[in-house]
Parts: C-alpha cells; sequence; structure tokens
C-alpha cells in the first residue's frame, strides 16, 4: 500500500494547468551585443504588451552541469498557454529574427506552480 500512496501523493501535489503561470527559460550567449540591444528595445514594450514580466535575469550565471550560455533569463507568463501563444505569435516571431541573429540560445516553455 505504501508503495503506491507515496507517488500518488506527489502527483497530487503536482501542479496543473488551472490558475498556474507559464516561463519562458532562456539560456544563451550573445554574439552581437549591438543588435541584441536593438531586439531588446524592441522586445520589452512587446512582453509588457501580451502580458509578461521579467523575473530574473543574469549575465553571470554559474554553470554547475551541461552546457549554458552567458547569460539567462526567466520570463513569466499569466499561464503555459498565454506562454506558448506569445512565442507563436508572428509578431515575436517577426522581433525573434533579430535575437536570432545575435546569440545562441536554448529556450523552454514550461508550467509554473499553482497560484
Amino acid at each position: 500500500m505504501r508503495k503506491f500512496l507515496l507517488p500518488l501523493l506527489v502527483a497530487l501535489s503536482l501542479p496543473t494547468s488551472v490558475n498556474a503561470s507559464g516561463f519562458w527559460l532562456l539560456t544563451t550567449t550573445v554574439k552581437k551585443p549591438a543588435a541584441f540591444k536593438e531586439y531588446v528595445q524592441e522586445f520589452k514594450p512587446w512582453l509588457k504588451s501580451v502580458g509578461g514580466s521579467l523575473v530574473m535575469k543574469d549575465s553571470d550565471p554559474q554553470i554547475v552541469e551541461g552546457r549554458g550560455g552567458k547569460l539567462s533569463v526567466v520570463i513569466s507568463f499569466p499561464s503555459k498557454q498565454a506562454a506558448i501563444d506569445a512565442y507563436n505569435s508572428p509578431e515575436y516571431q517577426e522581433l525573434t529574427k533579430k535575437r536570432w541573429a545575435s546569440t545562441k540560445k536554448t529556450n523552454f516553455i514550461i508550467m509554473g506552480l499553482n497560484k
């Protein structure tokens, strides 16, 4: 009985999509600072317009496993679906061409904990 109870308790404690935030996690290395700065200047008002907010930015992350970039960023959205929709929006897809041209990148979209 105990070997079934623990996984059940863990599963019940995991977040569901109801009322859970969504996040973009980004680790990157900026290759072209001037072009990246232009991207950031356009990105900030766009982010606000889609309900996102910058949670964390670190330009000197301590990499303890694997490969990471020289810049780590966490961006919050009202939900995981909002994070996905923002990423897939035509406005962001056009804007992100500047980021692609100026960085090496790895991005994730994840669900946060229930609010």
